[in-house]
């Protein structure tokens, strides 16, 4: 173990050098289009590494370009170099560590929030190119920027790109070797002036030294636990009895008069640099009018109208009205949703002279009108990922491409459909058997099926082939594929901020803030890669809440359409049960969390871009970046913990696992064999879900399925341990030692609620 530490420890020493070697950081506010520039300047050469110490990972490249192959660093997105979050922390070390030329990149519609990094940058004298990116916004919005009367006022190269289109790239590149030192300095006013220069006398050289006092004076515990070893214990007691005497003097945080001072210097800058819109953008009147009284109206009647339908559906065992009576309720919901977006579109843009974009980017943030516009997103998501990702392409991946060692697959049809019908044309059949079945015939040549090397890559329960990456790549990669193209639309169309706005409020409620909501979603598409992206969240608290309310209480899409078909085909109603439930069950846990938990919640603060239609070539090179990063983080999660079953089934753990897991299960009233598909569960959690009910079918027969044995059996398979993919994930996240704890915690509290469960749904 040793070793092993000293060789991570070396690892780390070795990134941490090569970050502080003489290379070009991309610099820049979070959504400014910073990854897309970096892809363009690196291509293919590329390196994902998390910073030492740290689960914020950071991109490195070579750039052909500049003098046959400087290296880039893609830094975390801030909105401050004094950090808030690990990700602004990393981003400030960065920079901190060795002399580097930086590229600013800003959104130009937002000149000001990105000239507030500016000034800090200049504090830093750090040579910068300062790159206005998005500009085709920019002029789309008739915001005029005085790009030559800034590169003046700066003393830096200003460069105009549009990544997106790949403009002004070439500028970009060959402006990197005339980067300068900023020409800004801000006075903070005498006595922050006089204790910046009392720091400054302490620091040691090789440093930025006015960056430094000022981010010392704003209280940086970071930096001074950095700085302690360099300094000593009475050079850091005379800096925080400084900053204490100079803090006695003002009523407000030193950090928020020093942001405001730079705010101020900001605004000033950006006199004669930035002319606002002289008219605002307008649409085209006859898109405004189809989209106001034609696309809009309809499409909040189809939500009305579907709506009741699925409230006569959760009911339908319960009360089944004539079908005239069915149809009048359906139109009635439907009217009635219509009226209502109606006159509120009426009454408030009718007159306006607002965009369509402007007015659905409104519409997303309205307290009543965005809810049914996010059932639509949430309905055409659930289609593009539910159905189609986890539907037909995992049928066809995982039954027709790899199927099983020991049978053919009966190869598959290449047909073509008529859009919009039903209407299919054979073209031809595929004899294609299965990949496995081929691997299996070959390997049977060998040996036999009753080997242990043949059980160790194919056999059925826990085969490296056969179920880790059978599973992973063809039944959780087209998921996640299609489940990123999702979450790259609402990205890049604005509506993620929207949404996360929506729900801060809930979520405040269990100590985290609307940012948790990216995890979440994500989590119903594959848990294992949301525990990944808890990273993005500011504080430990928060990312260890999410981590605990993934593994508890968010079923994964393939699991959640499994339960949702099982329970739908007995009755809607047991399905509003699971769903009500699981969600209290979140809420719940994450209060008392929240409460128990050391530590606070971080402040709220995100931008609300503006709503657009997404560009498809940007959304796919992101989903190919994303999905290169999930097949190198969690594939080889997938085939060391289906190793970890291999080893206990061929040692004989696993039976005695079952047999105790019999005892524990007829505490619920459920049937001692369902302890197999609670097992199964933590290897793949759809499969436990079918195991589950497929135990109670042999059991009671088809006809005589106890509604409420299954509805207790898939709630606490549900809350039950997260699948063994995630849950190496969750040790690499958050530790061994609190990922046990979860776990220890996880499983008797299942139990308990499916216990507490059975009883309510009995008694009544």
């Amino acid at each position: 173990m040793v070793r092993l530490k000293d060789k991570k420890d070396k690892r780390a020493k070795k990134l941490k050098r090569e970050l502080s070697g003489p290379a070009v950081a991309l610099v820049g506010n979070p959504n400014v289009g910073k990854s897309v520039i970096f892809g363009l300047l690196t291509g293919t050469y590329v390196i994902v590494s998390n910073y030492p110490g740290t689960t914020v990972t950071v991109s490195r490249g070579k750039c052909r370009r500049l003098d046959g192959g400087v290296e880039i660093i893609d830094t975390p997105g801030v909105n401050s170099l004094i950090p808030q979050s690990e990700d602004e922390r990393v981003a400030r070390d960065i920079l901190l560590e060795g002399k580097k030329k930086v590229i600013q990149v800003l959104d130009s519609k937002n000149l000001r929030r990105g000239l507030l990094i500016t000034t800090q940058l200049a504090e830093m004298e750090l040579p910068v190119v300062l790159d206005l990116n998005m500009w085709d916004e920019c002029l789309e919005r008739g915001i005029d920027i005085n790009t030559q009367k800034l590169q003046e006022l700066l003393g830096v190269p200003v460069v105009k790109t549009v990544a997106t289109e790949k403009r002004g790239i070439g500028d970009l590149i060959s402006s990197v070797p005339m980067a300068k030192r900023l020409g800004l300095k801000i006075d903070y006013g005498r006595e922050i002036e006089d204790a910046i220069n009392k720091i400054e006398t302490v620091l040691p050289e090789g440093y930025p030294k006015r960056a430094i006092s000022l981010m010392l004076l704003s209280g940086d515990p970071s930096l001074e636990k950095r700085f302690k070893k360099l300094l000593g214990k009475e050079a850091l007691e005379d800096i925080n009895r400084t900053r204490d005497t100079l803090q006695a003097r003002f009523a407000e945080p030193m950090s928020y008069i020093i942001s405001k001072k730079r705010g101020v210097f900001v605004e000033k800058l950006m006199q004669g640099v930035v002319k606002p819109p002289l008219k605002k953008a307008k649409s085209n009147p006859f898109l405004r009018a189809l989209f106001l009284f034609l696309l809009m109206p309809l499409l909040s009647f189809a939500v009305g109208y579907k709506v009741m339908d699925l409230i006569q559906f959760l009911f339908s065992r319960q009360f089944t009205p004539p079908i005239f009576l069915n149809l009048g309720l359906n139109l009635a919901g439907g009217a009635a949703m219509c009226t209502l977006i109606s006159i509120h579109l009426f009454k408030n843009e009718l007159k306006t002279k607002r965009t369509i974009s402007e007015i659905l980017g409104n519409l997303t943030m309205h307290p009543i009108a965005a809810y049914p516009l996010l059932i639509v997103i949430l309905w055409v998501v659930y289609k593009m990922v539910g159905e189609f990702g986890a539907g037909t392409s995992v049928d066809f991946l995982e039954n027709k491409i790899f199927g099983q060692a020991g049978s053919p697959s009966g190869g598959f049809d290449l047909w073509a459909g008529v859009p919009f019908t039903n209407i299919k044309y054979t073209i031809t059949h595929v004899p294609f058997q299965g990949i496995n079945y081929y691997l299996g015939v070959l390997a049977r040549k060998l040996m036999s099926p009753e080997n242990i090397v043949y059980r160790f890559f194919l056999g059925s329960q826990a085969g490296i082939i056969q179920v880790a990456v059978t599973y992973s790549v063809a039944i959780v990669l087209p998921i996640v594929t299609f489940f990123f193209l999702a979450f790259g639309l609402m990205e890049d169309s604005g509506y993620l901020p929207r949404l996360a706005v929506m729900l801060d409020r809930l979520f405040k409620k269990i100590g985290l803030t609307g940012k948790a909501i990216l995890p979440m979603i994500l989590g119903l598409g594959c848990v294992t890669m949301a525990t990944l992206t808890t990273r993005i969240l500011d504080t430990k608290k928060e990312r260890l809440i999410t981590t605990l309310l993934l593994a508890l209480a968010i079923p994964c899409s393939a699991q959640l359409g499994v339960i949702a078909f099982i329970l739908g085909s007995i009755s809607g109603l047991y399905f509003a049960i699971y769903v009500f439930v699981i969600g209290s069950q979140l809420l719940l846990v994450g209060f008392v969390a929240s409460k128990v938990l050391p530590g606070g919640r971080s402040d709220f603060i995100i931008e609300i871009p503006p709503f657009r239609f997404p560009k498809i070539t940007n959304i796919i090179v992101k989903t190919v970046y994303r999905l290169k990063w999930f097949l190198k983080e969690a594939v080889p999660l997938f085939i060391l913990g289906t190793m970890a079953l291999f080893v206990l089934g061929e040692v004989g753990a696993l039976k005695y696992i079952v047999a105790g897991g019999g005892h524990v299960v007829g505490l619920l009233d459920l049937p001692k064999e369902t302890s197999e598909g609670f097992l199964l569960g933590f290897l793949r959690r759809d499969y436990g879900a079918v195991s589950i009910f497929k135990t109670l079918e042999e059991t009671h027969g088809v006809s005589g399925v106890d509604p409420v044995q299954l509805l207790v059996a898939l709630v606490v398979i549900t809350l039950f341990v997260p699948c063994i993919a995630n849950f190496f994930v969750m040790i690499r996240e958050r530790g061994i030692v609190r990922s046990i704890l979860i776990l220890i915690f996880i499983i008797p509290y299942a139990f308990l609620v499916g216990g507490i469960l059975n009883l309510v749904l009995r008694a009544i």
